[in-house]
């Protein structure tokens, strides 16, 4: 099944939309169009048009910000629970982050402004419950969706907008770092809360939104705490150069067919002169296979957009470029040839190296203090 269809692209951005969301808006105009008829169910389509596009355009303010910071932004994805704008790092400096984080909101709060402006008055709350109602004013329901995304998206929930925006503030007082674990603490406790009252009041996408917040604070919290403990070290360390690598026209049923001899999950595609150009991933391979079939090519299944560093740099460049959403990263030698990939996994397992070897070097003074108290 697939995951996300491009609808366009944006200054080189790819904005796509997810399947859930796509079945969100089947769904909703199926049951609409039951229950309430044609006119309701256009009317609905009508302003969830709208909402996209409002979605689009507050993505699009973090993206306008960071690409003055020289940060490109490879896709928008579109969700249920709304956009997610991929920048390929996030950038540690709090004044930059902070800039970044408030554009999002920022585009609701004059969108807010403007279609007040263009409506004569000031919204009345109580409007955006009519969502089928045929006679609503849509510019009145738009106005107040976007006060209400504006709103929800500075709340303290790490990594949402106010999280980001609480952590840029945290850090000009304290170490990046430590701002980062206060940050995915307080977005926890705040998903918790929001999944909480969910269950209780029986609002299934508060809770769908909270456990999406808790794990996404999660994820990121370790990302970071990842970079800061093995950033230092050289990025061959942490590279995986055994990889069975394979050309963009091989055909999917023979790369299908080395996958019961090896662990990895995404694999280097080399043109012939041993470039990388991509990636398959085993998810997409199968996914390709049962699609078109073993004869399909590499090509249509591989993902092109993969960042690569040379060999020469630090553990801490690729964990960024991960933590900004890229599935892996290529290494290359001085002359551009391909040397490895560095996924998620192999940073995980060296920090779980360096983390057993710091036990072992702090139970070694241990017991040499001990023995010599003697």
């Amino acid at each position: 099944m697939f995951r996300s269809v491009t609808i366009g692209h944006v200054n080189e951005t790819a904005i796509r939309l997810h399947w859930s969301f796509l079945a969100l808006l089947a769904i909703l105009a199926v049951t609409v169009f039951l229950s309430l008829g044609p006119e309701a169910a256009v009317q609905i389509m009508a302003l969830l048009t709208f909402i996209f596009a409002c979605v689009v355009l507050h993505e699009f303010g973090h993206i306008t910000m960071a690409r003055k910071f020289g940060i490109r932004t490879p896709e928008v994805l579109v969700l249920p629970v709304g956009g997610l704008a991929k920048l390929q790092r996030i950038p540690e400096e709090p004044r930059k982050e902070l800039a970044i984080a408030i554009a999002g909101p920022a585009v609701n709060f004059v969108l807010f402004g403007l279609l007040s402006l263009a409506l004569g008055r000031s919204p009345e709350p109580a409007a955006i419950a009519r969502m089928t109602d045929p006679d609503a004013n849509l510019l009145e329901q738009l106005a107040l969706f976007n006060l209400v995304v504006g709103l929800f998206n500075l709340l303290p929930a790490f990594p949402m907008d106010g999280g980001r925006i609480f952590r840029a503030l945290l850090a000009f007082f304290v170490p990046h770092r430590i701002a980062t674990a206060i940050a995915a603490k307080v977005g926890q406790a705040l998903a918790i809360g929001l999944a909480l009252i969910g269950f209780f009041t029986g609002a299934v996408l508060l809770v769908f939104i909270g456990a999406f917040v808790f794990l996404a604070a999660t994820q990121e919290a370790r990302i970071v705490m990842l970079r800061h403990a093995i950033g230092g070290t050289p990025i061959g360390t942490v590279m995986a150069s055994d990889h069975p690598r394979f050309h963009p026209c091989d055909r999917i049923g023979m790369v299908a067919e080395t996958l019961p001899h090896t662990d990895a999950a995404e694999f280097p595609v080399l043109d012939d002169d041993g470039v990388l150009v991509g990636i398959i991933s085993q998810k997409n391979l199968l996914e390709m296979l049962a699609k078109s079939g073993p004869a399909a090519r590499v090509s249509s299944a591989m993902r092109r957009d993969i960042p690569i560093l040379s060999i020469s740099k630090r553990a801490r460049e690729a964990a960024m470029l991960i933590e900004g959403g890229a599935p892996a990263v290529g290494v290359i030698d001085r002359n551009g040839r391909h040397l490895g990939l560095v996924t998620l996994p192999n940073l995980f397992d060296k920090l779980a190296i360096e983390t057993a070897m710091d036990v072992r070097r702090r139970l070694g003074k241990s017991w040499r203090k001990s023995w010599g108290n003697r």
